[in-house]
């Protein structure tokens, strides 16, 4: 089966899990036989000499990785400073083009969408329109923010295009009848200038919670179902009980993005709580990276406590050096005040043996209810504070919520189970056919890519 993925990130030029658990799905469908191409975008790739974006193939882990498209919104480029401008509009119709010639070269099956925040959204209706099976894997709220029911958020802005509202009020009757007729052009040519509605074939999200989310904010897809992320077992396992030294401190651990969401600066607060003899009961480590005036700022609060924590900061870490992390800590405090999808940190840490104590934000309730893990609230530092002094004293709870974590994650998010899973929908899809020749739609008619890039006045 030919599977062509489009995302916006894509490793190792990435953010965080939604890019991780894309890039694994990928290279597991590609190791089980199945030809995989990635479109995405050039984030982390350098400009020319021109200030122009360098388009870029290479080879990851064995998976063929376009990087072809703009990104426009973790890596902008410098833009006429009104709501949506020319030149925007140009790099979008580019990216139709080259979806277009991607799609015509590679002749795939299935279309996998994966996060699109930054991407332009006119391709997702194509699948609709050449009948390719198209299946969306929701890590977050992308959909909602950036997209919107039935593609109306994605429109507005070409609306403003279209009808000249864009630029100074005096010019606007002529930005109006150019606008007006750059649009009928671009509708020649088989592009979608307004309705962005589409009806992917199947939706697969990260969690119920996501599931439920979308629903309420009016998305109705007639095909849906939940597959749990998945970690590789092999990699993070370790058996249980780990070695313990007895008198040594509970080895505490916050790993992921740092940015005020994420609560790192509730763990901070809790150690702040406890008294000096409880502090020296425990160490904690981070792992992770943010904006500097963010981490400048989070350091502060750690070094005017007093007596001072004892931790240490290890910045971003290579994802294949987190396993031994993990291994190397007794607890792992899942802090997070946002609706996270699922919480790949959590399970991770829980497969490594550590016990871990969250807030349960979003789809990491699941995770939570699944495995009897201790709860407190977000942003309640003295509760995780006198959470953290009672496991600092009874290092057989912490075993106890380690082993239930360990148990849960091996039985419900192994990463074998995953891509099982996720197998399964691709060939069932697949096998549904409903694909016309767009070959034969696209032949006889000038590439769109010679096209959109032309001055259609």
């Amino acid at each position: 089966m030919k599977i062509l993925i489009v995302t916006n990130l894509y490793p190792p030029h990435y953010l965080g899990g939604y890019e991780v658990h894309c890039a694994q799905i990928a290279e597991a469908l590609q190791k089980a036989g199945h030809e995989v191409r990635v479109l995405t975008s050039t984030y982390g790739v350098s400009l020319t000499s021109m200030g122009t974006i360098r388009r870029r193939d290479d080879d990851v882990a064995g998976v063929s990785v376009y990087r072809r498209l703009h990104e426009y919104y973790f890596d902008p480029q410098p833009v006429l400073q009104w709501p949506w401008t020319l030149q925007q509009a140009r790099r979008e119709l580019q990216d139709v083009a080259q979806f277009k010639r991607t799609v015509e070269e590679f002749r795939p099956d299935l279309i996998n969408w994966w996060n699109l925040n930054g991407v332009t959204k006119v391709i997702l209706p194509l699948a609709n329109k050449w009948r390719i099976p198209d299946v969306h894997a929701v890590d977050d709220n992308w959909l909602i923010a950036d997209y919107g029911v039935a593609g109306r958020l994605a429109a507005l802005d070409w609306q403003v295009l279209w009808d000249g509202e864009w630029g100074p009020r005096v010019l606007r009757p002529v930005l109006r009848w150019f606008g007006l007729r750059w649009e009928r052009y671009v509708r020649e040519q088989d592009i979608p200038t307004r309705d962005f509605s589409h009806q992917p074939s199947c939706v697969c999200f990260l969690s119920d919670f996501l599931r439920v989310r979308h629903r309420e904010a009016g998305f109705e897809f007639p095909l849906s179902k939940v597959i749990y992320g998945g970690v590789h077992v092999t990699r993070f396992f370790e058996p249980l009980p780990k070695p313990h030294v007895e008198g040594a401190p509970l080895r505490v651990l916050y790993a992921g993005q740092i940015t005020p969401d994420r609560g790192l600066q509730t763990i901070i607060e809790a150690f702040g709580h406890l008294s000096a003899a409880e502090r020296e009961m425990m160490t904690l480590t981070v792992v992770g990276a943010g904006h500097v005036d963010y981490m400048k700022r989070i350091k502060t609060q750690a070094e005017n406590l007093s007596p001072a924590i004892r931790i240490t900061w290890m910045g971003k870490v290579p994802h294949e050096r987190i396993p031994d992390i993990y291994k190397s800590h007794d607890l792992f405090v899942f802090s997070s005040k946002r609706a996270e999808g699922l919480g790949f940190v959590s399970i991770e840490a829980l497969l490594a043996g550590c016990a871990v104590v969250t807030t349960g934000s979003g789809g990491a309730m699941e995770i939570a209810s699944a495995a009897d893990i201790p709860l407190f609230p977000t942003d309640d530092s003295a509760s995780l504070s006198c959470l953290l002094a009672r496991l600092a004293t009874d290092r057989q709870e912490v075993l106890n919520i380690a082993s239930r974590g360990q148990a849960v994650a091996l039985r419900m998010f192994s990463f074998d189970r995953m891509i099982g899973e996720w197998i399964r929908v691709f060939e069932d899809l697949a096998r549904q056919g409903c694909q016309t020749d767009i070959h034969k739609e696209l032949s006889g008619k000038e590439l769109v890519s010679r096209q959109v890039t032309r001055n259609p006045v």
